[in-house]
């Protein structure tokens, strides 16, 4: 679930459709990371992994650190927007973004798929994100083509009696939130992450874990290889969830626990990151520098 940009893809739904992804996002194409990742190094990594998993807490990783959360994510895209909205009205022009709360509508993170027996039980597989007064339908506003040209900045010369800044309000707002103008997610650390998720998602441990969470669902009457075929079943993604659908997630929340899927897969991922972060001492340094000095900014805007 790893993409380009620098900003999420779910904060596209917070800004008009007719601009640019990529003039809203801030997205850069995140540089080719070499891990130098090797057999030696798994069998390194799962040396290190508890024997027993009952000593295996919480979900934070190494690689933490110089990631947004999904909150952060979207208190950067808030204050991108504010920002946005103040470069436009210096030119004379009125828009207001969709207002951003980040923590009612942050991603939920399911790094491990579903996993809260609660959500199962009441949303099946959907984000409850999506049955929010935002997720029920409502259509965000449509910028006028002037205010997109000045956004994008391919408005040409003066508007309001002022130049357009470089790459427009939106390239103006990227440069307040971060010196290098590119905020949002850390390329190194993101595109890291992806490879260390690749690394657990097919290390021994967590196939043997997958393949015994498949035995489980399908005792139940629910034939799935892998965890992630059920949530990613074409019947479930769209409409409202189905009773079907939710006796599948309620079903795949218990088989997860009843193999211990989470406690090995965050065990495996902790081990193979630890690996990782040792091999990027710099570019993490500088990432995770780089991502409080954008927090900070993004707050200070948001008030």
């Amino acid at each position: 679930m790893v993409t380009s940009g620098r900003l999420p893809r779910r904060a596209a739904g917070f800004v008009a459709a007719a601009v640019t992804m990529a003039a809203l996002t801030g997205c850069s194409t995140a540089p080719a990371v070499t891990s130098g990742f090797d057999a030696a190094d798994l069998d390194a990594a799962l040396g290190k992994v508890p024997a027993d998993l009952s000593a295996v807490h919480g979900l934070d990783l190494p690689l933490d650190p110089s990631l947004l959360t999904p909150v952060e994510e979207l208190e950067v895209v808030k204050a991108r927007n504010t920002l946005m909205e103040r470069c436009l009205a210096g030119h004379g022009l009125a828009f207001t973004f969709p207002a951003v709360d980040p923590v009612r509508d942050a991603a939920k993170p399911r790094r491990y798929g579903l996993v809260d027996a609660g959500e199962a039980a009441a949303y099946g597989y959907r984000d409850p994100a999506i049955f929010t007064a935002r997720g029920a339908g409502a259509t965000a506003p449509q910028p006028p083509p002037e205010v997109v040209s000045v956004i994008t900045g391919t408005h040409a010369g003066e508007v309001g009696g002022h130049d357009v800044p470089a790459g427009g309000c939106a390239g103006e707002a990227d440069r307040t939130l971060a010196t290098d103008g590119k905020p949002g997610q850390e390329p190194v650390s993101f595109a890291l992450s992806g490879r260390s998720h690749e690394i657990a998602r097919t290390a021994p441990p967590v196939t043997a874990a997958a393949e015994a969470w498949s035995r489980c669902m399908a005792a139940a009457g629910f034939r799935y290889a892998r965890p992630d075929a059920a949530i990613n079943d074409p019947a479930f993604a769209v409409g409202r969830p189905s009773p079907h659908e939710i006796a599948v997630a309620t079903q795949d929340v218990r088989c997860k626990e009843s193999v211990e899927w989470v406690r090995t897969w965050v065990g495996v991922e902790r081990a193979g990151q630890d690996v990782l972060v040792r091999q990027h001492p710099t570019d993490l340094r500088r990432e995770r520098e780089h991502k409080q000095q954008q927090l900070a900014v993004a707050r200070e805007v948001n008030g």
